[in-house]
């Protein structure tokens, strides 16, 4: 009886959401990586990284809220 009891708790919560698979967050963490290097050896490698990484903290974002606009209500 116990395990019924349990059973039906359970089927009374929302399901969880998980984000999918993202690339953006490898991409940041490169184009960090590539940024403090470039700070150590030459500008043009530092500025390099800075644009990628921008430019995955903008994808990121833009595919996290895509995401979030298709969650239902």
């Amino acid at each position: 009886m116990a395990e019924t009891e349990q059973h039906a708790e359970v089927e009374h919560h929302e399901a969880f959401h998980l984000p999918p698979p993202s690339i953006w967050p490898a991409v940041l963490a490169v184009g960090i990586a590539v940024l403090l290097i470039g700070i150590v050896i030459n500008l043009v490698i530092a500025i390099a990284g800075a644009i990628v990484s921008v430019g995955a903290i903008a994808l990121w974002v833009r595919d996290a809220r895509h995401e979030f606009g298709e969650l239902p209500d």
